[in-house]
């Protein structure tokens, strides 16, 4: 026991050393996370030169972090540090994603492989969101290409059947990239049928042939108004809130408008004004999915409106 004093000493001082290390490193990992983070913001706004300089930011940051506990194999291996790599990762596969380049790899970007595969997963995510936002703007260019990219990232993720323990939680992020690919597909195949249908109606001629027109009685003929409902001041404000509430919606979810709800619905909606839900539920098109999701939003606006 005349020993126990010096060993405890030698612990101390290194437990000391390991803690300076430490906190040298995370804020240097905590602001690479962040420089990883205004990347990928700079790339959905297509500023692509300002994505590259945070990005080479960002990998400085990371170096400097390894560096400061490179003589710490514990800390070296830690979870900040981890992020910091898989954020990174992200970040640098959207970036080359969205230009249409070749994936950058593991080595080339420094980072352990399970960063890069949950990385790899997060990125899917993001062309979501950057594919959402072209169809927004009615640019479907690489709709299909990007859906095509997303579905090959899927189809390599799923063969990578190891242990959590290895992959750092890759099972959970491929199931969060399954369920965004599906969401993807639907909307996109949505919104290109709508752009077909749009060309087609285009397309048709406006005038009725004459002999049509000759047959036709007075009766007949098409009535020129929609079907939509005429709405009075006071439920053009209600309309008007409920777009509000759908665009809000919309973000949120990373989904279109009319994925939520058509105009011509919500007009319906106002039409009938529903007292509850099982009669929002009735309402034709809107169905118990909808009524389940949104109808308490709805409800509640509805019944806000003076």
């Amino acid at each position: 026991m005349n020993n126990l004093d010096s060993i405890a000493e030698q612990i101390r001082k290194s437990l000391a050393a390991k803690d300076r290390a430490r906190e040298q490193m995370l804020p240097l990992c905590r602001d690479s996370i962040r420089h990883s983070s205004n990347t990928i913001r700079a790339v959905h706004r297509q500023e692509f030169d300002e994505a590259e300089e945070l990005l080479r930011k960002a990998r400085s940051l990371i170096s400097d972090a390894e560096k400061a506990v490179s003589s710490n194999r514990e800390l070296a291996n830690g979870g900040i540090i981890r992020d910091a790599h898989k954020e990174y990762a992200e970040a640098s596969i959207t970036l080359a994603l969205v230009n249409g380049k070749s994936l950058p790899s593991p080595k080339t970007l420094r980072v352990d492989d399970a960063a890069y595969l949950n990385g790899l997963g997060e990125a899917v995510g993001e062309i979501r969101r950057y594919l959402l936002d072209s169809m927004r703007r009615g640019d479907l260019s690489r709709g299909e290409e990007l859906l095509g990219i997303m579905d090959d990232i899927y189809s390599t993720l799923v063969t990578m059947d190891y242990p959590d323990a290895i992959t750092g939680g890759l099972r959970r992020t491929t199931d969060m990239v399954r369920g965004v690919l599906e969401r993807t597909r639907s909307d996109l195949t949505l919104t290109m049928r709508q752009e077909e249908l749009e060309k087609r109606l285009v397309s048709l001629p406006v005038d009725i042939p004459a002999s049509i027109e000759e047959a036709m009685s007075e009766k007949d003929m098409p009535e020129t108004k929609t079907n939509e409902p005429v709405l009075d001041d006071k439920q053009m404000d209600i309309y008007e809130a409920l777009i509000e509430w759908r665009q809000k919606r919309a973000t949120e979810e990373n989904l279109t408008e009319n994925i939520i709800a058509r105009n011509s619905m919500l007009k319906e909606i106002i039409r009938i004004n529903p007292s509850n839900m099982h009669e929002l539920m009735e309402i034709k098109g809107f169905g118990e999915r909808r009524a389940n999701k949104y109808g308490r939003d709805i409800m509640r606006i509805l019944k806000k409106q003076p």
